[in-house]
C-alpha cells in the first residue's frame, strides 16, 4: 500500500481549521503561505501511520517565530526531532508560542527554511538531520 499524506491548517486569529487528505504540494504550500506572519500551525501527516520512521511534521508560529518538529517512531519509542540553531546567541532567551516558552535557539525566523523543510518531507517522507535533529 502506498503512503499518502494528510495536511491540517489552523489559524488562531480566525479560529479556523482545515484538513485535506491526499493534498498536492500546492495545497501544503498554500497553507504555509497563509500561516506566514500569522499565529497558527500546519501539520503534514503520513497515512497510514508507519510502525517505524517519521510520522508527521509540524510547524507552529507566533510573532514571526517558527517552531518545527518531526515526530518519529522507532521499535520501542517515539522521538521528537526539532530545529536547533547552535550559532544563535541568547541561549537563555525564551519566546512564547501558544502560551509555552521555547528556547530562541529552537526557533527560526526563516520562513523559506520552513517551506523547504515541508517540501523535503512531502517529497521524501523524511527531513535531513542537518535541519531537524
Amino acid at each position: 500500500m502506498k503512503n499518502e499524506f494528510e495536511v491540517d491548517f489552523y489559524l488562531h486569529a480566525r479560529n479556523s481549521f482545515t484538513r485535506i487528505r491526499a493534498p498536492k504540494w500546492s495545497d501544503v504550500e498554500e497553507f504555509l503561505m497563509k500561516l506566514k506572519g500569522g499565529s497558527g500551525g500546519v501539520r503534514l501527516r503520513i497515512l497510514p501511520e508507519p510502525d517505524i520512521g517519521p510520522m508527521n511534521l509540524d510547524v507552529s508560529t507566533e510573532d514571526g517565530f517558527y517552531l518545527m518538529t518531526l515526530l518519529e517512531c522507532s521499535e520501542s519509542d517515539l522521538t521528537v526531532r526539532s530545529y536547533w540553531n547552535k550559532s544563535k546567541s541568547g541561549k537563555n532567551k525564551k519566546i512564547q508560542i501558544y502560551g509555552d516558552y521555547w528556547p530562541e535557539n529552537q526557533l527560526t525566523n526563516d520562513f523559506d527554511l520552513v517551506v523547504r523543510t515541508f517540501k523535503e518531507f512531502f517529497d521524501t517522507g523524511n527531513v535531513s538531520a542537518d535541519i531537524l535533529n
